[in-house]
């Protein structure tokens, strides 16, 4: 998951939680418990109203997302939910605050719960068959969707995959990291590169993608996929947003995914014959992310070593979701 660039020490979770509670309040919405659900490029509460109602509110501070790329967020999944029969997160409201402890404000963006449970680690076969087709549904829409003016996603190339001009690229860089691994990451990103231009910009091929869509980022409402976390959401080749998302499924099932993905639409032009390179690019983007922080990521490196020497190479352990 896409980061900003870090330039200051990031605020406590009870200023955090403040704030969201002044977006509560300012939109009439009583508060019963308002829990911190985590960090990922946003901060996540739950909360529960005396009436049940229950919401996800994301806080967003300024150096994150622009307003331009949240609005743009907000009109894809508005056009899911109207277009599909897809189950997406559906925003109550939208709003931006600022409190005493935090004059700088954020924009706080309320979502209606998602019923499901979490299921990365043993995910049934129904899911994964349905969340081919969830993917499917998704790239199908993208080919007839039109942007509002103003739309603005980022772009899911190269410069997305190494993390270039983040936080994590300064981090890496600074850390004592085997020459060797470099020179890895490198050639890596030189060979995906290459894949990418060979896919082109064709609308047939590129244009909006989830961009993150594992398992870690899918609920399982009785066999149900229900995709969540779309605030990576960019502008990007459909192969490449396939990769992603068969790289968190268990190898035995990545048939089951295909399979049902191809009963909606075709698979998307070049993943067959780029299908390497493309999951390198991902094993790229995870591996980037743990040496900044000083995280193992032998696994990500392992395969990228083979991918190197045997660039056919596809049959691959699928990754973690808890990166």
């Amino acid at each position: 998951m896409a980061e900003p660039l870090r330039t200051s020490t990031p605020p406590t979770t009870s200023r955090l939680r403040g704030l969201a509670r002044a977006a509560l309040e300012q939109q009439g919405v009583a508060v019963e418990r308002l829990r911190w659900m985590g960090e990922h490029s946003n901060h996540l509460f739950r909360c529960d109203t005396p009436t049940s109602e229950r919401l996800v509110v994301r806080v967003c501070l300024p150096d994150g997302r622009s307003d331009a790329e949240l609005d743009a967020e907000l009109a894809w999944l508005d056009a899911l939910a109207r277009d599909t029969d897809l189950t997406v997160p559906v925003a109550r409201f939208s709003t931006r605050v600022a409190t005493p402890e935090l004059p700088a404000g954020g924009r706080c963006i309320a979502f209606a719960w998602v019923q499901g449970r979490h299921c990365e680690q043993r995910p049934s076969r129904r899911l994964v068959a349905d969340l081919g087709r969830v993917l499917a549904t998704l790239h199908a829409h993208s080919r007839r969707f039109r942007p509002p003016a103003g739309f603005t996603r980022p772009t899911l190339g190269i410069h997305y995959l190494t993390w270039a001009d983040n936080w994590h690229a300064a981090q890496l860089s600074r850390r004592p990291i085997d020459p060797t691994i470099l020179r890895l990451l490198d050639e890596v990103a030189d060979r995906v590169q290459a894949a990418l231009t060979q896919l082109g910009t064709d609308p047939a091929v590129h244009g909006l993608v989830h961009a993150d869509l594992h398992l870690g980022n899918v609920l399982d409402y009785h066999g149900q996929a229900r995709p969540l976390d779309f605030d990576d959401a960019a502008c990007g080749h459909y192969a490449l947003d396939l990769a992603i998302t068969i790289d968190s499924v268990p190898e035995p099932l990545h048939s089951v995914l295909l399979d049902a993905y191809q009963a909606i639409r075709p698979l998307p032009d070049g993943y067959q014959e780029h299908a390497a390179a493309l999951l390198a690019g991902r094993r790229l983007f995870l591996a980037t992310f743990l040496l900044a922080h000083g995280l193992p990521a032998a696994a990500h490196l392992d395969l990228l070593r083979a991918f190197t020497a045997h660039p056919g190479r596809v049959s691959v352990p699928s990754a973690p979701c808890d990166w």
